[in-house]
C-alpha cells in the first residue's frame, strides 16, 4: 500500500469514527433530554407537597376478612416523617382498636382486651422484602416510591414508563422482593392505583374520588386488597371532614397497661371488631 493510499485509508477511519461518535452523542443527549423531561414528570407524583404535611379525617371502614365483613368508623391522622395513625371505634364512641405506623416500627393495639403487637423494620421480614416507614407512607400519602429506599424523587430517573391505553406504568428499573409498580393517568396528573407483589401475594391500593384541599388534592377513597394463599382482605376506606392535623396532637400510646403478644395474637383484634 503506498502511503498516499495509507493516509486516505487513516482518515477514511477517522472520519468514520468521528461521524459515529457525533451520533452515538446525539443518541446519548437525547437519552439524558427524555429523563429530564421524565423527571420533571414524575416529580409531583413523589415529592411531597413542602406547605402540606399534616392531614386529619374521619373513616368509615368496611373490612372483609375472609368474606367475613366488618363495618367501623375511625380516623386518619398523618404527620410526614412521623405518624401514620389508624383509629377504630365500635358504636362511633368506643376506639377498640389502632394501628399506629412510625419510622421506626408498626404497633397495632387492641384496646379491649390491652394487647399490642411491634413488628421493628430492621427485622429479618421486613428488611428483607424492602418494606419500611417511607414505603407505607407513600401509600397513605399518594405517593409513588422506590420500596426500601427514602427519598424517591431523588431516583425518578430510575423508573421505567410504559404507556397502557388510558394511562401510564411506573416501576423502579432495580428493586428488590417487593415488586411495586403504579398506574397514572396519560399526563401523569394522578396516581390512581399502587400494585404491590410480594411472590405469590398481591396487594392493590386504588385511589378515587379526589377532593381539593386548599393547596393539595387528595383521593377520599382508598380501596385495598390483599390476595394470596388461602386467604383474602379487602379495606375500603372512605374519608370526610379532611382538614390539617392539629399541630398540638401528639402520637403515641401509654402501653405500660398493655400486654405485649405475639404476631399470631394480631388476629384476636379482628375477632375483637366483628
Amino acid at each position: 500500500m503506498t502511503k498516499s493510499k495509507y493516509l486516505y485509508l487513516l482518515s477514511a477511519i477517522v472520519l468514520a469514527l468521528m461521524v459515529t461518535s457525533c451520533r452515538t452523542g446525539r443518541i446519548a443527549d437525547k437519552g439524558v433530554v427524555k429523563k429530564v423531561q421524565q423527571n420533571e414528570q414524575l416529580l409531583p407524583l413523589a415529592q411531597p407537597h413542602e406547605r402540606f404535611t399534616d392531614l386529619t379525617a374521619r373513616t368509615s371502614v368496611t373490612i372483609d376478612y375472609n368474606q367475613r365483613p366488618i363495618s367501623l368508623k375511625g380516623r386518619l391522622r398523618m404527620r410526614r416523617d412521623e405518624v401514620v395513625q389508624l383509629t377504630f371505634t365500635a358504636l362511633g364512641i368506643v376506639e377498640v382498636a389502632m394501628i399506629e405506623f412510625t419510622p421506626q416500627e408498626i404497633c397495632v393495639i387492641d384496646r379491649v382486651n390491652k394487647k399490642y403487637v411491634k413488628f421493628d423494620y430492621s427485622s429479618g421480614v421486613l428488611s428483607s422484602i424492602g418494606l419500611n416507614f417511607a414505603t407505607i407512607q407513600a401509600l397513605f400519602w399518594n405517593r409513588i416510591f422506590i420500596p426500601g429506599r427514602e427519598k424517591a424523587w431523588e431516583q425518578l430517573v430510575s423508573f421505567e414508563v410504559e404507556p397502557l391505553g388510558t394511562q401510564q406504568c411506573l416501576r423502579p428499573s432495580s428493586q428488590r422482593m417487593l415488586k411495586s409498580y403504579f398506574y397514572t393517568d396519560t399526563e401523569f396528573r394522578q396516581l390512581q392505583q399502587t400494585r404491590l407483589r410480594l411472590q405469590d401475594y398481591e396487594a392493590v391500593w386504588q385511589y378515587d374520588m379526589f377532593n381539593s384541599l386548599d393547596i393539595y388534592t387528595f383521593p377520599s377513597v382508598f380501596d385495598i386488597s390483599i390476595s394470596g394463599g388461602t386467604q383474602t382482605v379487602g379495606m375500603h376506606i372512605a374519608l370526610s371532614n379532611i382538614s390539617y392535623l392539629d399541630k398540638d396532637w401528639q402520637a403515641g400510646t401509654n402501653l405500660s397497661r398493655y400486654t405485649q403478644v405475639t404476631i399470631e395474637d394480631m388476629l384476636s383484634i379482628l375477632n375483637v371488631l366483628k
